[in-house]
């Protein structure tokens, strides 16, 4: 299978590799008591307001059980709560908490003093190369900004 145009000049394996790691020290730079798949799930909640098990289910591309499950773990731990919907009380929306919000909070203020102490190390022209790059990283995720 050949690369399409473009991309022969860019080193696929290199990029992917740098990606994942730079998440991964973002991620480890805080400290979590939640895997990683409760944390998505938690964020996802979060953004999405009120959201059943099958929207999260098909936002984070996994299989309803395993969305009933983690979110089972953080209802334990106070982060989320499940509202029955007043028209339909077979449907059940899932919100954050302000426990889980606030721990979110937290999370995302550590991984930005992480990124930051790392972005500080950079002189301007490797900043500035990076800020060239975020339309572009955007594009990749689907992310319209």
């Amino acid at each position: 299978m050949s690369a399409g145009p473009g991309q022969d000049d860019i080193d696929i394996d290199r990029l992917r590799l740098v990606l994942l790691r730079i998440a991964r020290r973002i991620r480890t730079s805080s400290v979590e008591e939640l895997t990683p798949s409760q944390l998505a799930v938690l964020a996802t909640v979060e953004r999405n307001d009120r959201v059943t098990i099958g929207q999260i289910a098909e936002i984070e591309h996994v299989k309803p059980p395993s969305v009933s499950k983690i979110v089972a773990a953080l209802e334990h731990t106070g982060f989320v709560a499940r509202e029955p919907d007043e028209r339909d009380r077979r449907c059940v929306f899932i919100t954050a908490t302000s426990q889980g919000t606030t721990y979110l909070e937290s999370v995302r203020a550590a991984g930005r003093t992480w990124l930051a102490s790392q972005l500080a190390e950079l002189d301007d022209g490797d900043i500035g190369e990076l800020s060239a790059a975020l339309p572009v990283l955007e594009r990749l995720l689907g992310v319209s900004e």
